[in-house]
Formats: structure tokens, sequence, C-alpha cells
């Protein structure tokens, strides 16, 4: 999808810090950043596929490639230091994440535990490094990946919604306070993105063809999402919901949840025991 003249505009000859950068939507957010023309300072834990890619990006912009894992909160640090080292931070996108679906009773503890260290405390180590330098330098924009399954909830989903509810409220509390910083906060929450989320390394209990097949709605591509997420940035939006069918169910949760008892019920079929 072509970068509107905002897009490009917002980001062109800005610093930007991407985790999650290898794959999925990171990897079509950073695609997208270095053809707006900034300088993105990307991380995966998975380095020769991050440097496969950073090497195949032409500018203007630039893709500099780091192995990180965000649950290792020191090195993450010095990921942080070092990138702030050269100068300000304009942007930081907690983007780094995992998914698990499986009956809550049967998804065992150490699998919790992992998705939640990656999905939210990847998240806390990124605001709680760069934040308060943000803070300091008086600007600067962070955006976490939050679902609109935080909202809605998702049978089968329980871990991943638990940290998904917890970004965004988090994000919406924060952004209320950084305010009087002069530093912005942001959540976006997809729909369905078709992103390997769907693995069956990721999946207790079910078939992952079959769960696919059960989908209510249809997957977006990660660039269609990075599109629609990076629009909602230059937006200035604080919570960023998208697509159409992810607004509606957002709604329907908030003001009739009772309606999306099938949605669930369907949800779930496939687990069933």
């Amino acid at each position: 999808m072509n970068l509107t003249p905002a897009i490009k505009a917002a980001f062109n000859g800005r610093t930007v810090l991407l985790t999650g950068a290898g794959s999925g939507i990171g990897k079509a957010l950073a695609r997208y950043l270095v053809e707006a023309g900034a300088k993105v300072h990307g991380a995966d834990r998975d380095g020769p596929v991050l440097e496969a890619f950073a090497a195949e990006l032409k500018g203007p912009g630039t893709l500099i490639p780091r192995v990180l894992d965000v649950t290792d909160r020191e090195d993450y640090g010095l990921w942080v230091t070092g990138c702030f080292a050269e100068g300000p931070v304009d942007f930081l996108f907690n983007n780094a994440g995992v998914t698990l679906l499986g009956d809550a009773d049967r998804v065992p503890f150490e699998r919790w535990k992992w998705l939640l260290d990656i999905n939210l405390m990847g998240v806390i180590n990124g605001i709680l490094h760069v934040y308060p330098r943000m803070v300091e330098q008086r600007s600067g924009h962070i955006i976490s990946t939050g679902s609109v399954a935080g909202v809605t909830g998702y049978a089968t989903a329980a871990a991943y919604t638990t940290a998904k509810g917890a970004v965004i409220g988090m994000s919406t509390s924060l952004a209320a306070e950084a305010k009087a910083y002069g530093v912005k906060i942001a959540v976006a929450c997809p729909g369905y993105v078709n992103s390997n989320i769907f693995s069956q390394d990721r999946i207790i209990g079910a078939d992952a063809g079959a769960v696919v097949k059960d989908l209510p709605a249809p997957m977006m591509s990660p660039e269609e999402a990075a599109w629609r997420y990076l629009k909602g940035v230059v937006s200035g939006k604080t919570v960023i919901v998208f697509p159409a069918n992810a607004k509606l169910l957002w709604l329907l949760a908030t003001w009739t949840p009772f309606l999306l008892g099938p949605i669930q019920k369907r949800l779930q079929r496939k687990f069933s025991r």
C-alpha cells in the first residue's frame, strides 16, 4: 500500500525504536518507516532474519538491526542507551509479541509466564527505559501494540487477552499523565492479522488449520495492518482500532457484550473435549 503524504512527513528524518521488527506487523512497519525516510533501530530475537531483511531494504531511511529479547531488561537498557547516545529518539513502537491459544485449564503455568513476559513485561521494559528519557527531552511518541481482543475477550486466549488488556489500560493511563511532559502515548488494537499467529506450536488442544477456518472475521495482511497502524499514529489517536470489523466488535463488547456470545462459542468449538 502506498504511504500517504502525512505518514511520510511524520516519519521522514525521525529516529524510531521498533521491537519485533523481523516478522509480521513489525516487519511491515519497518519497511514503511524506511520508505518514509526514518532511521529505524529495529530489534528482534531472530538476528539472521532481521539482518537479511535490513540488507534488502532500500532508503531513503535505514534499518539498523539489533538482536534483542525484550524480556531481558538489562540488554534492553543497553540498546536504548546506545540509541539515545546518538541523539533524541522520536518514536518507540512497542510491538514485539506472541500468541497462545488453548482452554485456560490446559495451558501450563510456564506457557502463561512465557507469553506474559514477552507481551506485557516486554512492553513495560520499553516504557521504563524510554519514557523517562522522553520526559527529559520533553518530546516523543510511544505506541504499544495491543489487540481488540484485550477489550472483547477471546475464548481460548485467556493469557493473550490478559496481556493485551493490561497494555491497553497502561497506555490509556500513561497517555493521561504524559501530556504534561510533551510526550504522546498510544495503543494500536488490530483485529485478525495473518502473521503466523496461528502456528501449531502456539495452539494447545486443536488443529491450527481448523482454527483458522473458523475465525469469525477475515485476516488482514501485515502490510495492511501496518499501514492502518501508521495512519492512526499520524492522526494523533490514543487508541487506534482497525479494521471496521474490529471497531464493531469493540463497540459490541462495550455496550452489548451479550451479543458476542455466539462468536465466543464459535472460537471455542474447535477446542471442545
